[in-house]
This record gives structure tokens, sequence and C-alpha cells, in this order.
């Protein structure tokens, strides 16, 4: 099984509409060509001034529990009918450049059939909803979404989510999480509150799950959210690979990042709650052997159980 993490920083306020889809090429034909089997996406995000898309053109999308589905709202929902929707049901609006659906497009013209799932996190830019994404070759059973910001406010752009999706692989039922926490030192919505909600969220899951995702917190800081994960128990995949260190997965100052970023950092992870067999982790899409498609690399790891 391969498993990926991506924050996808799909969208710019400058960012040309040429680079937006060779991003989205360049993506596909990977996962396509690595035959990627679960991909998380953090800043997988839409304008919120596009239309919308009409319900018979989203295929395997699966809504987060708590917000109605999308197959469920009017085809073509209007802007007026968005208006009178509770606002959690807003974020299930899918948008004609939405990143995953546009994604998911590419995959089907290749073959490839996915379930996913979508949510909608917060406004980014003032223009965007920012949004988190599970991909599945294996058919998605279920998806929770959980606050672990004390905000809930959609304009807020320190609101925090994460999405939980159960997946069927094979006879085993997998959980994998999504998420983009904030900073340790942060002192309105600190990283370890966050993990200390994401972990109560999960304590209610059984079996074994991956937690991916951005968590602004680089690895080679001692005492500080690397550390505060691994204290919950969590294993870290590129370890279990038998890595010794961690290359960058930020090649250098990005939003958030600026002095501390020049030489790179590595603050993207995938985690495991058992020690699972990782034969391979490795940063990609990082300029190396494949282009580089956001201001983040990838992680992808290969799980094969005995």
């Amino acid at each position: 099984m391969k498993i990926m993490t991506l924050n996808a920083h799909s969208h710019g306020v400058d960012l040309p509409i040429s680079v937006f889809e060779d991003n989205l090429a360049h993506l596909a034909d990977y996962i396509w060509q690595q035959q990627i089997d679960v991909i998380a996406l953090q800043e997988a995000c839409q304008t919120q001034s596009e239309d919308t898309v009409k319900t018979e053109q989203v295929h395997g999308f699966i809504a987060a529990v708590g917000e109605e589905e999308i197959h469920d709202l009017p085809s073509a929902v209007g802007e007026e009918e968005i208006h009178d929707l509770p606002s959690a049901d807003k974020k299930t609006v899918i948008r004609r450049d939405n990143y995953v659906w546009r994604l998911m497009q590419k995959l089907e013209q290749k073959g490839c059939r996915y379930d996913w799932t979508w949510d909608g996190i917060k406004t980014g830019y003032g223009i965007f909803d920012e949004g988190l994404a599970i991909i599945s070759k294996f058919p998605i059973e279920h998806v929770q979404s959980y606050y672990l910001s004390h905000s809930r406010d959609y304009q807020n752009w320190k609101t925090r989510k994460a999405i939980a999706a159960d997946v069927c692989v094979g006879a085993q039922k997998v959980c994998f999480v999504c998420t983009h926490l904030g900073w340790w030192g942060d002192e309105e919505e600190p990283f370890a509150s966050q993990m200390d909600l994401l972990q109560k969220a999960l304590s209610e899951k059984k079996g074994n799950i991956f937690l991916l995702g951005d968590f602004n917190s680089p690895a080679d800081e001692r005492n500080t959210g690397y550390d505060y994960v691994k204290s919950y128990g969590w294993l870290d995949t590129w370890q279990l690979a038998g890595n010794d260190g961690h290359e960058r997965t930020v090649p250098g100052k990005i939003d958030g990042w600026s002095e501390e970023a020049e030489k790179g950092l590595c603050i993207d992870y995938i985690w495991a709650n058992y020690p699972a067999n990782v034969v391979s982790s490795q940063v990609v899409l990082s300029g190396q052997k494949e282009p580089v498609i956001s201001d983040h690399f990838a992680i992808l790891a290969e799980i094969r159980e005995k």
C-alpha cells in the first residue's frame, strides 16, 4: 500500500492559471505512474466566486459527518440557494476550480477510480475556500471532521480541523487522518491544544490509524511539536522505514516560516499508531526526479503488511 501526504498550496492570489493546470497535470501523472492508494492533501482550495459543479459531475465524493452530502444538494446550486444553506453546508459546495474535483477528473481520464472527501476549513486570502482532502483507491466507508482550534470562525485564518476517513483495505478497516496544525508557540491557538483535541477525537477509533499532514513542527526541534506528537505514541513512518535524520519538505521561506526556513524544514509527516512495516519512505515532487508543484514537497511511504 502506497500512501502520500502533500500540502498542495493549490491556489494563490498571483498564481497563473497555466501553472495551476500544470501542477494538477503533474500530480495526476505522478499518482497514476506510482499507483498511489491513498493521498492526503492540505490547502486544497477552490475560489469562492467560481460557479458550482452540477452534482451529476461529482463522482465518488463522500461528505464528512455533520455536513450535507454534495449529491443531496440541488444540481447546479445557485448563489441565492447557497446563502440559504446552514453555514456548515456551504463548505460542502464543490466549485469548478476545486483542486480535488479537478484532480479526480484527470485521474478518471487515465482510468483511475478513487473515492474522495473534501472539507472546507476556512477562508484563505479572503477569496478561497481552503480545505483538507483524502483520496482513496479503497472504498471510503465513513468520514468524520473535527475542529481542533478554539476558533470555529470560517473567516479566521487560524481555524484548524482534521478529517478522518474509515477505509476498507481488503478485509481490514484502516483510518486515514488528514490535518494541518498550527504553530507550537502560537498564544491564541497553540499546537499542543490542537494535538490534544485530535488525540481525544481519535481515542475512540480502533485498529490501525495513519495520521498525515502538515504539522508546522520542524523535526529537528526538540521539546516542541514533533516530540509532542511522539509523546502520544505515534510512530514516524520515516523512521520506521529505517531512514536517518529527515529530509526537508519545505525548501525555503513560505507563509508562516521566514528566517527559520531559509535552509529548508521538515514539517510534513506520515505517522502510524502501530509499528507498521514501512518498506520505504521518501520525499517526492521535490524537483529531483519529479517537478515541484507546491511550496511543499510530498512524503510517499510504502507499507507492506506481513
